[in-house]
């Protein structure tokens, strides 16, 4: 075999172990991700009781913000009668929920759906209330139940 057909040789090995180190790369692109998405969130949170989320001074009344409580996004709002939390999830398609501190309503931004400050639905195309938590102030501390 001459130099040139080994040179070419090794070439088409070459591109022919980059195509598909590329196809491989390309499809973990998509498959990583997706099986992310699907499989369970794996933070460990506690279990039972109540967790601390912040000092009552971090929640002006009137407005509100979202916590990571085990992996779920809590909206804790500061209203005039006292704390409320409810999940962040909308109930339509599983977008974040926002508190509205004019209008004094949660809103989804995805699909134009509002929820009053009990959670309950106003408007829109949730199909159900906001799931609520147990929320207290103990010593200044704003607890939440895990």
């Amino acid at each position: 075999m001459s130099k040139e057909n080994q040179m070419n040789l090794s070439q088409r090995d070459f591109l022919s172990w980059l195509l598909k180190g590329g196809v491989i790369l390309t499809l973990a692109g998509f498959i990583l991700p997706a099986i992310t998405y699907l499989l369970p969130l794996t933070r460990q949170a506690p279990v039972g009781g109540m967790v601390d989320v912040g000092k009552k001074e971090d929640f002006p009344t009137g407005a509100g913000r979202k916590v990571i409580l085990g992996g779920k996004v809590i909206l804790v709002i500061h209203l005039a009668s006292g704390f409320r939390a409810f999940s962040a999830t909308c109930t339509h398609l599983g977008c974040l929920v926002d508190w509205d501190e004019k209008k004094r309503q949660i809103a989804c931004p995805c699909h134009a759906g509002f929820f009053n400050s009990d959670g309950s639905v106003i408007s829109g195309p949730p199909p159900r209330r906001l799931m609520a938590y147990v929320i207290t102030v103990v010593n200044g501390r704003v607890m939440l139940s895990a």
